[in-house]
């Protein structure tokens, strides 16, 4: 044993014989500490907090002052907490460890170590007398997908029979790596949920997908979409983009939409000269040229009748 460390364990048996009294004769005579955390499992969901405490409690039963080195390990987590701590004879102290994570590491089951280890006692440096107290922590990490839409537009008029086209803009973040398919959904302005979308309303666009790696992904999607063309009355509704996630898009005052607004078929009209408009319905078969043809017929007719009926006055 060098000489160096006989003079220290010389200056420590001193010393305990001078402040041992029968009520800490339990006391121990070389320099250590007692860890102990109250947790040894941890759960992070990332999507409702990226960190979670761990309590810990360090333990000076000798008959000294001593100062306390703290250590985190781990390759996945950051930490915060104390890096040393000085702790009176025969007390305790308590402290916090917070334990951080981050988007790009993947779900999983973790540990983290926390060691503690004395470097002084009464000032002089012990550290190569004391042994490490480790206190191991199990540490699981929930699989999370967060994602965000932007439309670029609050909203879209166009006549029956139009084809709507616009674009979004797809984020997401998540500890998975994974590759979404992302869906247009069509709710009426007023449903509670998506129903059955109304006769003429059709999806022309190619599929658009989301790719997610490294904790994150953008998409960028061009949509197109029929209306009915036979519309007699205004449609509203919204669009939302939703992925596969979620198979049936919620009201439109609950999800990122679009406002969609599509004006009734406007329909012919023949003026009769007084101001008046004489409406040609669909309901009957009859478009606008077919009625003018017929129109002009009648016309003809009513010409000749009284060509002729103007000419036997003549004669008479």
């Amino acid at each position: 044993m060098s000489g160096k460390v006989l003079v220290v364990l010389f200056c420590f048996l001193g010393a305990q014989l001078v402040v041992i009294t029968p009520n800490v004769s339990g006391q121990e005579i070389l320099p250590g500490i007692e860890l102990e955390c109250i947790e040894d499992n941890l759960i992070i969901n990332p999507q409702l907090n990226k960190n979670e405490n761990v309590h810990c409690v360090l333990t000076n039963n000798r008959p000294y002052d001593e100062d306390v080195s703290i250590n985190y390990e781990s390759e996945e987590f950051t930490f915060s907490g104390p890096n040393t701590v000085s702790i009176s004879s025969g007390s305790e102290e308590s402290f916090v460890v917070s334990v951080e994570t981050s988007s790009d590491i993947s779900s999983g089951f973790y540990e983290m170590n926390i060691t503690a280890e004395v470097t002084t006692a009464v000032g002089i440096p012990v550290g190569f007398l004391t042994n490490t107290e480790e206190w191991n922590v199990e540490v699981e990490l929930l699989e999370y997908t967060s994602c965000d839409v932007n439309y670029g537009v609050n909203s879209i008029e166009v006549n029956a029979g139009d084809i709507v086209t616009f674009s979004a803009s797809y984020s997401c973040s998540s500890n998975l790596d994974q590759k979404m398919i992302l869906d247009l959904h069509l709710v009426d302005e007023n449903a509670n949920s998506e129903g059955m979308w109304v006769s003429g309303f059709n999806i022309l666009s190619s599929e658009c997908s989301i790719q997610i790696s490294s904790g994150s992904g953008v998409a960028n999607c061009e949509f197109e979409m029929t209306t009915p063309s036979n519309l007699n009355e205004e449609y509203r509704g919204c669009l939302i983009i939703l992925d596969e996630r979620k198979l049936v898009a919620e009201s439109c005052q609950k999800e990122e939409s679009v406002l969609l607004v599509v004006a009734p078929e406007i329909k012919g009209v023949i003026e009769n000269g007084l101001g008046s408009n004489f409406t040609i319905l669909d309901d009957l078969g009859i478009s606008e040229g077919e009625a003018l043809i017929y129109g002009g017929g009648i016309i003809s007719i009513i010409i000749l009748i009284i060509t002729f009926m103007a000419y036997r006055r003549m004669v008479v």
